[in-house]
């Protein structure tokens, strides 16, 4: 199956456009860097919610590259998969490549835990926890400079 593009997301309504916000989009990746680290914190205790922690991470940053360069997920059925299909279209390029491509199925295995009851293992965690952070870390060397508060 091919990527879709930005324009095809855009197209089918699963994308909209929205004034950049680059400010606002930095202050999304600070939260998905304190979700991060809170997953690592909970491993042991609660793998469940570690698990949501850094599919959160994942998602947060992904919609902060959304932000700064002036797009959202439409509000409709499909929203975080539309998340992941923007990801591989804007951000699935060189190392970043294998972790954003985990995000889709990241958001499998979160539903299945949520909804089926399928508890999350510990190498599961491990390996996502890795691809959580290097889609955080793609989008930030993806995204412009911070912008300096006066």
């Amino acid at each position: 199956m091919a990527t879709a593009t930005i324009s095809d997301l855009l197209r089918e309504g699963r994308i909209e456009g929205v004034t950049p916000d680059i400010a606002a989009a930095w202050g999304r990746v600070g939260e998905a860097q304190v979700h991060l680290a809170s997953s690592v914190t909970l491993t042991s205790s609660d793998p469940a919610l570690a698990y949501v922690a850094l599919y959160d991470a994942a998602r947060k940053a992904i919609t902060a590259h959304m932000q700064a360069n002036g797009y959202r997920p439409t509000n409709r059925l499909g929203a975080h998969q539309s998340v992941g299909l923007y990801a591989e279209a804007a951000l699935g390029i060189g190392t970043a490549l294998p972790h954003i491509r985990a995000f889709d199925r990241m958001r499998r295995a979160r539903n299945r835990s949520e909804y089926d009851d399928r508890p999350i293992t510990e190498r599961l965690l491990s390996t996502d926890l890795e691809h959580a952070q290097g889609s955080v870390a793609a989008v930030i060397a993806a995204l412009p400079p911070r912008p300096s508060t006066p």
